[in-house]
Protein backbone atom coordinates (compact mmCIF):
# COMPACT_ATOMS: atom_id res chain seq x y z
CA UNK A 1 0.00 0.00 0.00
CA UNK A 2 0.78 3.62 -1.05
CA UNK A 3 2.24 5.46 2.12
CA UNK A 4 2.26 9.80 1.89
CA UNK A 5 4.56 11.92 3.88
CA UNK A 6 3.44 14.11 6.49
CA UNK A 7 4.04 16.74 4.27
CA UNK A 8 1.34 14.62 1.58
CA UNK A 9 -2.09 17.08 3.82
CA UNK A 10 -4.56 19.57 2.79
CA UNK A 11 -7.33 19.03 0.01
CA UNK A 12 -5.33 21.34 -2.56
CA UNK A 13 -1.74 20.41 -2.25
CA UNK A 14 -1.72 18.46 -5.76
CA UNK A 15 -2.96 22.17 -7.18
CA UNK A 16 -0.12 23.53 -5.50
CA UNK A 17 2.13 20.79 -7.28
CA UNK A 18 0.35 21.47 -11.04
CA UNK A 19 1.04 25.14 -10.07
CA UNK A 20 4.46 24.79 -9.99
CA UNK A 21 4.68 22.23 -12.62
CA UNK A 22 2.56 24.77 -15.21
CA UNK A 23 5.05 27.54 -14.48
CA UNK A 24 8.11 25.70 -14.85
CA UNK A 25 7.05 24.86 -18.20
CA UNK A 26 5.59 28.04 -18.87
CA UNK A 27 8.82 29.60 -18.47
CA UNK A 28 10.24 26.96 -20.72
CA UNK A 29 12.39 24.80 -17.78
CA UNK A 30 11.12 22.10 -20.31
CA UNK A 31 11.12 21.71 -23.88
CA UNK A 32 7.76 20.32 -26.04
CA UNK A 33 8.57 16.36 -25.73
CA UNK A 34 11.01 16.68 -23.00
CA UNK A 35 10.69 14.06 -19.72
CA UNK A 36 9.72 15.68 -17.04
CA UNK A 37 9.58 12.45 -14.73
CA UNK A 38 8.03 9.77 -13.90
CA UNK A 39 5.28 9.92 -10.97
CA UNK A 40 7.22 7.80 -8.93
CA UNK A 41 10.04 10.55 -9.35
CA UNK A 42 8.03 13.39 -8.71
CA UNK A 43 6.80 12.21 -5.67
CA UNK A 44 10.14 11.46 -4.43
CA UNK A 45 11.56 15.23 -5.27
CA UNK A 46 8.36 16.60 -3.70
CA UNK A 47 7.85 14.62 -0.81
CA UNK A 48 4.29 14.01 -1.63
CA UNK A 49 2.41 10.68 -2.26
CA UNK A 50 1.80 9.19 -6.39
CA UNK A 51 -1.36 9.99 -5.61
CA UNK A 52 -1.13 13.97 -5.37
CA UNK A 53 0.98 13.43 -8.11
CA UNK A 54 -0.89 11.80 -10.33
CA UNK A 55 -4.16 14.11 -9.65
CA UNK A 56 -1.68 17.22 -10.19
CA UNK A 57 -0.99 15.58 -13.83
CA UNK A 58 -4.67 15.02 -14.28
CA UNK A 59 -5.20 18.90 -14.13
CA UNK A 60 -2.42 19.18 -16.39
CA UNK A 61 -2.84 16.68 -19.23
CA UNK A 62 -6.42 18.22 -19.76
CA UNK A 63 -4.81 22.22 -19.84
CA UNK A 64 -2.99 20.70 -23.08
CA UNK A 65 0.61 21.24 -21.19
CA UNK A 66 1.66 17.50 -19.92
CA UNK A 67 0.94 14.05 -21.65
CA UNK A 68 1.37 10.10 -20.15
CA UNK A 69 3.61 7.75 -22.05
CA UNK A 70 3.10 4.60 -20.89
CA UNK A 71 5.99 3.19 -19.28
CA UNK A 72 8.13 6.17 -20.11
CA UNK A 73 6.68 8.66 -17.77
CA UNK A 74 5.00 12.06 -17.78
CA UNK A 75 5.99 14.77 -20.74
CA UNK A 76 5.96 18.50 -21.51
CA UNK A 77 3.83 19.16 -24.58
CA UNK A 78 3.78 22.47 -24.50
CA UNK A 79 2.81 25.58 -22.99
CA UNK A 80 2.62 29.56 -23.38
CA UNK A 81 6.57 30.40 -22.62
CA UNK A 82 7.40 28.12 -25.55
CA UNK A 83 6.01 30.26 -28.54
CA UNK A 84 3.16 26.92 -29.07
CA UNK A 85 0.42 28.31 -30.95
CA UNK A 86 -2.37 27.80 -28.35
CA UNK A 87 -5.80 27.18 -29.96
CA UNK A 88 -7.93 30.22 -30.05
CA UNK A 89 -10.83 28.18 -30.51
CA UNK A 90 -10.62 25.26 -27.88
CA UNK A 91 -12.91 24.16 -25.54
CA UNK A 92 -13.16 22.20 -21.79
CA UNK A 93 -16.14 19.40 -21.24
CA UNK A 94 -15.53 19.01 -17.60
CA UNK A 95 -17.90 15.93 -16.39
CA UNK A 96 -17.82 14.44 -13.44
CA UNK A 97 -18.16 10.71 -14.35
CA UNK A 98 -18.40 9.76 -18.16
CA UNK A 99 -19.88 6.34 -16.77
CA UNK A 100 -23.10 8.34 -16.65
CA UNK A 101 -24.79 7.65 -19.63
CA UNK A 102 -26.47 11.54 -19.06
CA UNK A 103 -22.88 12.93 -19.21
CA UNK A 104 -21.79 10.81 -21.77
CA UNK A 105 -24.48 11.42 -24.32
CA UNK A 106 -24.34 15.41 -23.58
CA UNK A 107 -20.71 15.41 -24.50
CA UNK A 108 -21.58 13.91 -27.27
CA UNK A 109 -23.84 16.74 -28.12
CA UNK A 110 -21.44 19.41 -27.81
CA UNK A 111 -18.74 17.52 -29.59
CA UNK A 112 -21.11 17.04 -32.60
CA UNK A 113 -21.32 21.11 -32.93
CA UNK A 114 -18.21 22.03 -32.20
CA UNK A 115 -16.37 19.90 -35.00
CA UNK A 116 -18.98 21.73 -37.43
CA UNK A 117 -18.35 25.23 -35.79
CA UNK A 118 -13.94 24.29 -36.14
CA UNK A 119 -13.79 23.89 -32.34
CA UNK A 120 -11.16 21.64 -30.83
CA UNK A 121 -12.91 19.97 -27.42
CA UNK A 122 -11.02 18.77 -24.24
CA UNK A 123 -12.85 16.71 -22.25
CA UNK A 124 -12.40 15.95 -18.66
CA UNK A 125 -13.88 12.96 -16.90
CA UNK A 126 -13.20 13.61 -12.51
CA UNK A 127 -14.43 9.60 -12.71
CA UNK A 128 -16.42 10.28 -9.57
CA UNK A 129 -14.04 12.30 -7.97
CA UNK A 130 -15.61 15.45 -6.48
CA UNK A 131 -12.23 17.22 -5.57
CA UNK A 132 -10.73 16.72 -8.99
CA UNK A 133 -13.90 17.82 -10.46
CA UNK A 134 -13.78 21.29 -8.40
CA UNK A 135 -9.77 21.55 -9.16
CA UNK A 136 -11.18 21.58 -12.84
CA UNK A 137 -13.40 24.10 -12.26
CA UNK A 138 -10.97 26.58 -10.49
CA UNK A 139 -8.30 25.97 -13.13
CA UNK A 140 -10.56 27.20 -15.94
CA UNK A 141 -9.53 31.03 -16.44
CA UNK A 142 -5.79 30.05 -16.18
CA UNK A 143 -6.08 27.21 -18.71
CA UNK A 144 -6.13 27.70 -22.20
CA UNK A 145 -9.61 26.49 -22.70
CA UNK A 146 -11.49 29.79 -24.41
CA UNK A 147 -14.59 28.41 -22.63
CA UNK A 148 -16.00 25.44 -21.02
CA UNK A 149 -19.70 23.10 -20.89
CA UNK A 150 -19.76 21.70 -17.19
CA UNK A 151 -21.98 19.03 -16.68
CA UNK A 152 -23.58 19.44 -13.14
CA UNK A 153 -22.99 17.81 -10.01
CA UNK A 154 -25.53 19.09 -7.94
CA UNK A 155 -23.73 19.26 -5.29
CA UNK A 156 -23.52 22.63 -2.77
CA UNK A 157 -19.99 22.46 -2.61
CA UNK A 158 -20.38 22.28 -7.10
CA UNK A 159 -22.42 24.92 -6.74
CA UNK A 160 -19.93 27.30 -4.82
CA UNK A 161 -17.44 26.18 -7.27
CA UNK A 162 -19.43 27.56 -10.18
CA UNK A 163 -20.55 31.11 -8.87
CA UNK A 164 -16.75 31.54 -7.93
CA UNK A 165 -16.57 30.67 -11.44
CA UNK A 166 -19.07 33.16 -12.85
CA UNK A 167 -16.98 35.79 -10.37
CA UNK A 168 -13.64 35.76 -13.03
CA UNK A 169 -15.74 36.30 -16.27
CA UNK A 170 -14.84 32.93 -17.74
CA UNK A 171 -17.24 31.90 -20.42
CA UNK A 172 -19.02 28.47 -19.42
CA UNK A 173 -23.26 26.94 -19.80
CA UNK A 174 -24.12 24.62 -16.88
CA UNK A 175 -25.66 21.75 -18.36
CA UNK A 176 -28.26 19.76 -16.43
CA UNK A 177 -29.25 22.65 -14.11
CA UNK A 178 -30.53 26.04 -13.53
CA UNK A 179 -28.84 27.72 -11.08
CA UNK A 180 -31.78 29.48 -8.20
CA UNK A 181 -29.78 32.04 -6.65
CA UNK A 182 -27.59 33.25 -9.62
CA UNK A 183 -27.80 34.18 -13.34
CA UNK A 184 -25.46 31.76 -15.78
CA UNK A 185 -26.42 30.24 -18.76
CA UNK A 186 -27.78 26.96 -18.86
CA UNK A 187 -29.64 23.82 -20.59
CA UNK A 188 -31.64 21.30 -18.11
CA UNK A 189 -34.90 18.98 -19.50
CA UNK A 190 -38.39 19.97 -18.63
CA UNK A 191 -37.85 17.51 -15.12
CA UNK A 192 -41.31 19.25 -13.81
CA UNK A 193 -43.31 18.69 -17.11
CA UNK A 194 -41.70 15.09 -16.90
CA UNK A 195 -42.56 13.66 -13.09
CA UNK A 196 -46.17 15.76 -13.98
CA UNK A 197 -46.27 13.49 -17.02
CA UNK A 198 -45.51 9.99 -14.76
CA UNK A 199 -47.59 10.86 -11.99
CA UNK A 200 -50.34 11.80 -14.87
CA UNK A 201 -49.10 7.87 -16.62
CA UNK A 202 -49.84 5.79 -12.85
CA UNK A 203 -53.03 8.31 -11.80
CA UNK A 204 -54.65 6.98 -15.32
CA UNK A 205 -53.84 3.78 -14.59
CA UNK A 206 -55.87 4.21 -10.85
CA UNK A 207 -52.99 4.32 -8.31
CA UNK A 208 -53.57 6.26 -5.69
CA UNK A 209 -50.78 5.87 -3.03
CA UNK A 210 -47.86 6.79 -4.82
CA UNK A 211 -43.89 7.12 -3.70
CA UNK A 212 -41.07 8.76 -4.61
CA UNK A 213 -37.69 7.73 -4.38
CA UNK A 214 -35.08 9.76 -5.41
CA UNK A 215 -31.78 12.14 -4.59
CA UNK A 216 -33.53 15.35 -2.53
CA UNK A 217 -31.01 16.84 -2.68
CA UNK A 218 -30.41 17.65 -7.00
CA UNK A 219 -32.25 20.98 -8.22
CA UNK A 220 -33.38 18.68 -10.85
CA UNK A 221 -35.03 15.51 -8.91
CA UNK A 222 -36.57 18.60 -6.81
CA UNK A 223 -38.52 19.81 -9.92
CA UNK A 224 -39.56 16.28 -10.87
CA UNK A 225 -41.22 15.62 -7.67
CA UNK A 226 -42.82 19.10 -8.18
CA UNK A 227 -44.37 17.80 -10.73
CA UNK A 228 -45.70 14.57 -9.52
CA UNK A 229 -46.98 16.35 -6.65
CA UNK A 230 -49.10 19.02 -8.90
CA UNK A 231 -50.38 15.73 -10.85
CA UNK A 232 -51.68 14.30 -7.78
CA UNK A 233 -53.30 17.42 -6.47
CA UNK A 234 -55.28 18.02 -9.35
CA UNK A 235 -56.79 14.72 -9.12
CA UNK A 236 -57.43 15.50 -5.74
CA UNK A 237 -54.96 13.53 -3.84
CA UNK A 238 -52.53 14.10 -1.19
CA UNK A 239 -49.11 13.33 -1.79
CA UNK A 240 -47.79 12.56 1.66
CA UNK A 241 -44.28 13.01 2.52
CA UNK A 242 -44.30 9.71 4.51
CA UNK A 243 -44.23 8.48 0.86
CA UNK A 244 -41.31 10.53 -0.26
CA UNK A 245 -37.72 8.84 0.04
CA UNK A 246 -34.51 10.17 0.30
CA UNK A 247 -31.79 7.62 -0.53
CA UNK A 248 -28.91 10.15 0.48
CA UNK A 249 -29.72 11.57 3.66
CA UNK A 250 -26.16 12.86 4.15
CA UNK A 251 -24.78 9.93 1.94
CA UNK A 252 -22.41 10.87 -0.88
CA UNK A 253 -23.67 11.55 -3.76
CA UNK A 254 -20.46 10.36 -6.09
CA UNK A 255 -20.96 6.52 -3.79
CA UNK A 256 -23.14 3.75 -4.22
CA UNK A 257 -26.50 3.92 -3.55
CA UNK A 258 -27.85 0.76 -4.12
CA UNK A 259 -28.01 -0.03 -0.32
CA UNK A 260 -29.64 3.16 0.46
CA UNK A 261 -32.15 2.20 -2.52
CA UNK A 262 -32.93 -0.90 -1.14
CA UNK A 263 -33.15 0.16 2.34
CA UNK A 264 -35.83 2.81 1.53
CA UNK A 265 -37.65 0.23 -0.94
CA UNK A 266 -37.92 -2.35 1.51
CA UNK A 267 -39.44 0.45 4.02
CA UNK A 268 -41.95 1.54 2.10
CA UNK A 269 -42.92 -1.47 0.59
CA UNK A 270 -43.55 -3.38 3.95
CA UNK A 271 -45.81 -0.72 6.20
CA UNK A 272 -49.18 -1.93 6.51
CA UNK A 273 -50.57 0.25 3.60
CA UNK A 274 -47.91 0.67 1.17
CA UNK A 275 -47.62 2.39 -1.84
CA UNK A 276 -49.46 0.95 -5.13
CA UNK A 277 -46.30 2.37 -7.43
CA UNK A 278 -43.35 4.28 -6.98
CA UNK A 279 -41.91 6.96 -9.22
CA UNK A 280 -38.08 6.63 -9.11
CA UNK A 281 -36.19 9.70 -10.00
CA UNK A 282 -33.96 8.33 -12.58
CA UNK A 283 -33.60 4.69 -14.45
CA UNK A 284 -30.23 3.69 -12.24
CA UNK A 285 -32.09 4.26 -8.90
CA UNK A 286 -35.10 1.90 -10.73
CA UNK A 287 -32.92 -0.79 -11.80
CA UNK A 288 -31.55 -0.96 -8.43
CA UNK A 289 -34.78 -1.54 -6.88
CA UNK A 290 -35.67 -4.12 -9.36
CA UNK A 291 -33.25 -6.17 -7.58
CA UNK A 292 -34.99 -5.20 -4.43
CA UNK A 293 -38.24 -6.18 -5.16
CA UNK A 294 -37.20 -9.38 -6.88
CA UNK A 295 -35.32 -10.68 -3.51
CA UNK A 296 -38.75 -9.52 -1.68
CA UNK A 297 -40.86 -11.99 -3.91
CA UNK A 298 -42.90 -9.10 -5.78
CA UNK A 299 -43.62 -9.05 -9.37
CA UNK A 300 -43.27 -5.38 -11.46
CA UNK A 301 -46.46 -4.73 -12.40
CA UNK A 302 -48.13 -7.27 -10.30
CA UNK A 303 -47.31 -6.29 -7.57
CA UNK A 304 -46.50 -2.98 -7.48
CA UNK A 305 -45.69 -0.42 -10.88
CA UNK A 306 -42.57 1.30 -10.98
CA UNK A 307 -41.31 4.35 -13.42
CA UNK A 308 -38.06 5.97 -13.76
CA UNK A 309 -36.47 8.94 -15.30
CA UNK A 310 -33.84 9.23 -17.93
CA UNK A 311 -34.56 6.42 -20.76
CA UNK A 312 -30.77 4.83 -20.42
CA UNK A 313 -29.67 2.15 -22.52
CA UNK A 314 -30.61 -0.11 -20.47
CA UNK A 315 -34.22 0.28 -19.42
CA UNK A 316 -36.12 -1.12 -22.51
CA UNK A 317 -33.81 -4.66 -21.41
CA UNK A 318 -34.89 -4.70 -18.05
CA UNK A 319 -37.79 -7.57 -17.11
CA UNK A 320 -40.19 -5.93 -17.55
CA UNK A 321 -39.36 -3.38 -19.61
CA UNK A 322 -39.30 0.50 -17.53
CA UNK A 323 -41.48 3.11 -18.29
CA UNK A 324 -40.04 5.75 -18.01
CA UNK A 325 -38.93 9.96 -18.74
CA UNK A 326 -36.66 10.45 -21.77
CA UNK A 327 -34.33 12.67 -21.14
CA UNK A 328 -33.00 13.91 -24.70
CA UNK A 329 -29.25 14.13 -23.60
CA UNK A 330 -27.55 14.51 -26.87
CA UNK A 331 -29.89 17.48 -27.52
CA UNK A 332 -28.65 18.84 -24.37
CA UNK A 333 -25.30 18.90 -25.54
CA UNK A 334 -26.11 20.60 -28.69
CA UNK A 335 -28.05 23.36 -27.49
CA UNK A 336 -24.99 23.77 -24.18
CA UNK A 337 -22.41 23.90 -27.30
CA UNK A 338 -24.68 26.74 -29.20
CA UNK A 339 -24.95 28.83 -25.84
CA UNK A 340 -21.58 28.66 -25.37
CA UNK A 341 -20.48 29.72 -28.86
CA UNK A 342 -22.66 32.91 -28.75
CA UNK A 343 -20.91 33.67 -25.11
CA UNK A 344 -17.61 33.19 -26.82
CA UNK A 345 -18.26 35.27 -29.80
CA UNK A 346 -20.05 37.91 -27.55
CA UNK A 347 -19.15 38.09 -23.15
CA UNK A 348 -22.35 40.76 -23.01
CA UNK A 349 -24.62 38.39 -24.80
CA UNK A 350 -27.53 37.82 -22.46
CA UNK A 351 -27.97 35.21 -20.09
CA UNK A 352 -29.84 32.29 -21.75
CA UNK A 353 -31.57 29.35 -19.94
CA UNK A 354 -33.14 26.60 -22.48
CA UNK A 355 -35.48 23.77 -21.34
CA UNK A 356 -35.83 20.92 -23.51
CA UNK A 357 -38.71 19.06 -24.16
CA UNK A 358 -39.28 15.68 -22.61
CA UNK A 359 -40.97 12.14 -23.23
CA UNK A 360 -42.89 9.47 -21.53
CA UNK A 361 -42.03 6.05 -22.82
CA UNK A 362 -44.26 3.75 -21.56
CA UNK A 363 -43.56 -0.06 -21.73
CA UNK A 364 -43.89 -2.73 -18.93
CA UNK A 365 -43.58 -2.00 -15.40
CA UNK A 366 -46.75 -0.11 -14.75
CA UNK A 367 -49.97 -1.80 -14.77
CA UNK A 368 -53.42 -0.83 -13.03
CA UNK A 369 -53.09 -1.71 -9.11
CA UNK A 370 -54.19 -5.15 -8.05
CA UNK A 371 -57.22 -6.36 -6.68
CA UNK A 372 -55.60 -5.95 -2.64
CA UNK A 373 -54.52 -2.15 -3.14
Amino acid sequence: MEESTSTDTGSHLYEALAARIRKSICQGAYQPGELIGSEYELAREESVSRMTVRRACTLLVHEGLVERRPGKGLYATGGRGHGVPIATRMIQIVAGNLRWESSLQMSRGVQAIAKRERIQVQLYDAHGDMELDMAMLRQLPSGQAKGAVIVSLQTPPFCEAVYRLKTTGFPFVLADQRLRDIEVPSITADNYAGGYAAGRALLEKGHKRIAFVGDLVAATVQDRLAGLRDAMADAGLPMPRSLIADVLAGKDRLGDWSASVEECTRDLLQRPSPPTAIFFSCDAVARSAYRTLGAMGLSIPQDVSVIGFDDDPLAEWLPPPLTTVRQPFFAMGQAAMELLCKRMNDSNTPVEHRVMPVKLVERGSVAPPGASA
